[in-house]
């Protein structure tokens, strides 16, 4: 196992609208998270410029509910008359183009519905400062906390970091608490004071040992079976892990073990399963293929980038394509011979945190 560290960092989401398109399973997840923006309102007394933040927003699709919530919690506050700020976070290489179209032509934008909203963007990484200080009201972050700022191995082996040996899951769990704490104090220096922030990620249940277990079983034994044809090099194999790490409960609540951290009260949780929201339709129809084409649609989406991008540099774009197409028709024989639901056990957590002050 390699000690240089931090060299990989997470790729953007698949481009072109494409994780828009295939973010059934955030969306569903992300929705836990609601029931706690009408309580983020319930103490705040917005003034001065009132900004809405998005941390994590990839091509916006899913952030458009709860920003439309958090807005009429807005106005019901400060009337019709005040601007709104609302900014969108991501990393530099985010899709912002497809952002951007979906606020201006979607029927569900925020931007449709009141004229004295005004969208932004920032393309930096949400475990840096990204906002002034103390220049926020109210923060949304739906399924992107649980990625990592950067590898803490290079070499780490395995395709999902939990499925990986231990000591290289320790290293990426002590990568996942630096983070979180990153993430946690960026966003208490740039709350207003009584401001408030909802956070919701995927997470380990009790007794979960990993989520996904057979899906990212299937997508190793791809991976391995090119790397004995000669596709890719043990080097590109070994570097193939997924920059995600789905922290356990204990893990979420360290943070504020002895109360406030940074400046950040946790004001409320709720940790709840989630199902594979694919699973329903299946048995209700039998049709293996629309399953796999969801299964497929939600693998591709955000994580089919890293593993590109996992590839030596010297690789032409024909043969990333070839690779992404040959991991695509594995993973799609593998999930028509054995239909199941792949994308359990998860928990959701939903956390309010509050500014103190």
């Amino acid at each position: 196992m390699a000690d240089d560290a931090g060299e990989r960092q997470p790729a953007p989401m698949e481009a072109g609208g494409r994780y828009n398109d295939h973010s059934h399973h955030q969306a569903t997840g992300g929705a836990f998270g609601l029931p706690m923006i009408a309580p983020a309102f319930a103490s705040m007394a917005p003034s001065g410029p009132v900004v809405l933040a998005d941390y994590g927003c990839a091509q916006g699709r899913n952030s458009l509910r709860p920003l439309a919530e958090a807005l009429a919690r807005t106005r019901a506050l400060i009337g019709a008359e005040p601007a709104i700020s609302v900014v969108h976070v991501d990393q530099p290489a985010n899709d912002f183009a497809a952002l951007f179209l979906l606020l201006r032509d979607d029927g569900e934008s925020y931007l449709r519905a009141d004229a004295n909203v005004f969208a932004s963007a920032v393309g930096r990484s949400h475990f840096d400062q990204v906002l002034p200080s103390g220049s926020v009201d109210f923060g949304w972050s739906s399924f992107a906390a649980h990625w990592l700022s950067a590898a803490p191995v290079t070499d780490a082996g395995h395709v999902w970091p939990h499925l990986a040996d231990p000591a290289v899951e320790q290293r990426f769990a002590a990568q996942a608490a630096e983070d979180w704490r990153r993430f946690l104090a960026s966003r208490a220096r740039e709350l207003k004071p009584g401001g408030a922030l909802v956070v919701v990620q995927p997470c380990l249940g009790e007794g979960v040992a990993t989520t996904f277990p057979v899906l990212m079983d299937w997508t190793q034994q791809a991976l391995e079976a090119m790397e004995r044809e000669g596709m890719l090099t043990t080097a590109e194999r070994r570097r193939m892990t997924l920059l995600v790490y789905e922290r356990r409960l204990d893990e979420l609540r360290a943070p504020f073990a002895s109360g406030a951290f940074a400046g950040l009260e946790m004001v409320a949780e709720e940790a709840r399963p989630m199902p594979d929201p694919f699973w329903p339709a299946y048995r209700a129809d039998s049709d293996a293929e629309a399953l796999a084409g969801r299964h497929l649609g939600f693998f591709r989406a955000p994580f089919m980038p890293s593993l590109i991008a996992a590839l030596d540099p010297a690789r032409d774009a024909a043969f990333r394509t070839a690779f992404a197409a040959r991991l695509e028709s594995e993973l799609h024989a593998r999930m028509l011979a054995a239909p199941q639901p792949l994308l359990e056990p998860m928990t959701i957590h939903s956390a309010l945190l509050r500014k103190v002050g």
